[in-house]
């Protein structure tokens, strides 16, 4: 997270028993506010996966209790998705109906076990007619060229808004995660004309960013270029990203409707906010 610190004024927390360290809990605040960094996609309390619920239980009073006495007033945590995880994660959405917590939930689009997914008649339609027209699907280093002649363009035309990371950002961070942060673009006579950043881990894979040019999207690139990268993946789950409208949490139905034509199924990412008093 130390890129961007300055940004955020860190309360991160270990949880201790006995000695042991149980928990952490990236963290930071917002004058009376605690939450679960919001420098992090997802947050929430990370423990080892043989926590049992009983300890979980005992951490998170034990959270609340200390921002009690920090004089906090809120607690919001966007809980990490089951997908996720390497054992249980839904302790909070147990607990957060006895701890005065209220819920939100954004909608976002999974494929699940890709191996035996189905795409649309258009999908493959649209694939088909972007391979005769020449487009070719490659896996590129030039995050240059999709960050300033893609996604900022696209962005600014579709949502008039900027990506979370700087081009910059994501540079550092793909050189500190070289393997687990990759883009794959279509290409047509050798421009790059659509792409995708992906996220990957053993257990998923997450597209982080998804851009083309707008002169070119009636060939098909954007479709062939994920289909091919969804046939070819090695895990059980490609996340798609939330597909809810800008700050709310009502679904983006075009964009809901596009993810579904690649076998997605709908995913909710809750954010529980706990009041303190």
């Amino acid at each position: 997270m130390e890129y961007h610190s300055d940004r955020f004024s860190d309360f991160s927390l270990m949880f201790f028993l006995d000695d042991e360290l149980v928990a952490l809990l990236p963290a930071c605040k917002i004058d009376t506010v605690c939450y679960s960094h919001k420098g992090l996609t997802y947050g929430s309390l990370i423990v080892k996966k043989e926590c049992k619920f009983a300890l979980y239980k005992d951490i998170f009073t034990a959270l609340l209790d200390f921002l009690k006495d920090q004089n906090f007033t809120e607690l919001i945590i966007k809980t990490i998705p089951l997908i996720y995880c390497e054992a249980g994660n839904d302790e909070l959405t147990f607990l957060h109906q006895f701890y005065e917590g209220s819920v939100e939930m954004n909608i976002g689009s999974v494929i699940y076990k890709t191996k035996d997914v189905a795409f649309s008649k258009s999908v493959v339609r649209n694939a088909k007619n972007a391979v005769k027209k020449g487009i070719e699907i490659k896996k590129s280093n030039d995050f240059k060229t999709f960050w300033n002649d893609l996604l900022l363009p696209r962005l600014e035309e579709r949502f008039n808004k900027k990506p979370i990371h700087s081009l910059d950002e994501i540079m550092y961070l793909k050189e500190r995660f070289p393997d687990e942060i990759e883009l794959y673009a279509a290409f047509l006579n050798n421009e790059m004309i659509a792409g995708t950043i992906l996220f990957n881990n053993k257990n998923f894979v997450k597209s982080q960013y998804i851009a083309s040019k707008s002169s070119y999207n009636k060939l098909g690139g954007l479709d062939l270029l994920h289909c091919e990268i969804i046939q070819n993946l090695k895990t059980d789950y490609f996340d798609f990203g939330t597909s809810s409208q800008d700050h709310s949490t009502i679904e983006n139905s075009s964009l809901l409707a596009w993810k579904e034509q690649f076998g997605a199924r709908t995913i909710v990412f809750p954010t529980y906010t706990f009041n303190i008093n």
